[in-house]
């Protein structure tokens, strides 16, 4: 079984080789997507074969340590897992999904068409999520590298993915304030200065509002390389008061004036949107042609700054149908359209799924299974995680697991915002 598997993503990936893009992180044209949370959601492989999306964000690890069992983060996918759940040394039954096969599967295919996959951290539920300590979030980020970054030798703790790699790491904050983001963008920008080989990547969501609550110190503090900001369900600042300045005041040019005075001041700025009417509160929803108004403003103004539209989500856009075609391809169109440069392409520029293996576990920066979060130092420039084993082999599923059914837009989980 597992080697048919194994054959099928081989035959997927060989399939997109020829169609595949080189992703551009300075592009002003690309598009960003959710993905994890529609209701009856298609596999992540169905929208990795759609050309127009550049960068995919898997939603969510919204289980923090430090308020979850066993001291581990926890997942949820929506209908995408079979429910099973780790199990740490300790006997402890965590909230971090094991039976994650069909991701694992699609993330090499969404790969090798030339997309990047980021996995998100946060979301709207549960409410209860925060970072307690600086040490904390180091062990945070560095139990996130262990279990989703490149294989590390000796490292025995979860893979939920298996040997599949991320591309880095999405901070969608909803809750709480924002003590300790800052230390954990960093401690991930150490890990990634650790594989110069492999370009992995930071990026944000905060809400329209300046300063934002919870990651505003973050992206003051630490370098991301997009920020995708949520210009839906808040009145204020929301991409529709740009087509009606009766509504609030559009604010894209005062966060251009944050960032560049920001260690994000490198960062590409997206514009956030619902990709359906339902996808977000009433009236926050832009029609097409709304939409290529305020991009052609916007590129033309800050054409080094601005890098393209976010959209909430890829359920929501494959519902949404305009003259036989999802929301997210017209929102690639207008990118398209309104930018001069021409799109990056290779026929043979492929990232390979073959995971990377950092050097050797230094016995800093260790995840632990105990119940509390250990003091551990910020990562030096040789520390990888450890090999100390933190799962156990046989995951179980608990009747409180996150269930493989499908998540409602209504349910705990999945909302309107990402």
């Amino acid at each position: 079984m597992v080697s048919s598997k194994l054959s099928f993503v081989a035959t997927a990936v060989a399939a997109l080789a020829p169609l595949a893009s080189a992703f551009d992180a300075s592009s002003r044209s690309n598009l960003a997507i959710y993905w994890g949370q529609g209701p009856n959601q298609l596999r992540l492989s169905h929208f990795c074969q759609e050309t127009s999306l550049d960068i995919i964000n898997i939603g969510f690890i919204n289980y923090f340590p430090d308020m979850s069992p066993g001291h581990w983060p926890g997942s949820n996918f929506g209908n995408q897992c079979d429910g099973s759940v780790y199990v740490t040394n300790d006997g402890v039954v965590t909230k971090l999904l094991s039976g994650c096969h069909q991701i694992m599967e699609d993330i090499p295919i969404c790969q090798a068409a030339g997309k990047k996959v980021l996995l998100s951290i946060g979301g709207a539920y549960p409410p209860d999520q925060s970072i307690l300590s600086e040490d904390s979030a180091v062990a945070f980020a560095t139990f996130l590298w262990g279990a989703f970054g490149p294989v590390a030798e000796g490292w025995e703790g979860p893979r939920p993915f298996g040997d599949v790699v991320v591309d880095g790491f999405d901070f969608d904050i909803e809750h709480n304030g924002g003590f300790g983001y800052a230390t954990m963008a960093n401690t991930f920008r150490q890990y990634f200065n650790q594989v110069p080989e492999r370009k992995f990547y930071l990026s944000a969501a905060p809400q329209c509002i300046i300063p934002d609550a919870q990651l505003s110190d973050a992206i003051f503090n630490a370098a991301f390389d997009f920020i995708w900001i949520q210009y839906y369900n808040t009145a204020a600042c929301s991409a529709k008061s740009f087509i009606d300045t009766s509504l609030g005041t559009f604010n894209f040019d005062a966060w251009v004036t944050v960032l560049k005075a920001s260690a994000s001041k490198d960062a590409k700025l997206y514009v956030g949107l619902p990709a359906s009417e339902t996808a977000a509160n009433q009236g926050y929803y832009l029609t097409p042609d709304e939409v290529e108004s305020l991009v052609s403003t916007y590129m033309d103004r800050y054409p080094d700054t601005f890098g393209g539209i976010m959209l909430w989500e890829a359920t929501a856009s494959e519902n949404n149908q305009i003259d036989g075609a999802p929301y997210a391809d017209h929102m690639k169109d207008i990118l398209l359209h309104c930018d001069p440069s021409p799109p990056v392409t290779s026929s043979s520029a492929i990232p390979s799924s073959t995971p990377v293996t950092t050097p050797s576990p230094s016995s800093s920066a260790v995840p632990s299974s105990t119940p509390a979060v250990s003091e551990t130092p910020s990562p030096s420039s040789s520390a990888v995680p450890s090999s100390t084993p933190v799962a156990s082999s046989t995951p179980v599923v608990p009747g409180t697991s996150a269930s493989s059914s499908p998540v409602s837009s209504s349910s705990a989980v999945a909302s309107s915002t990402p």
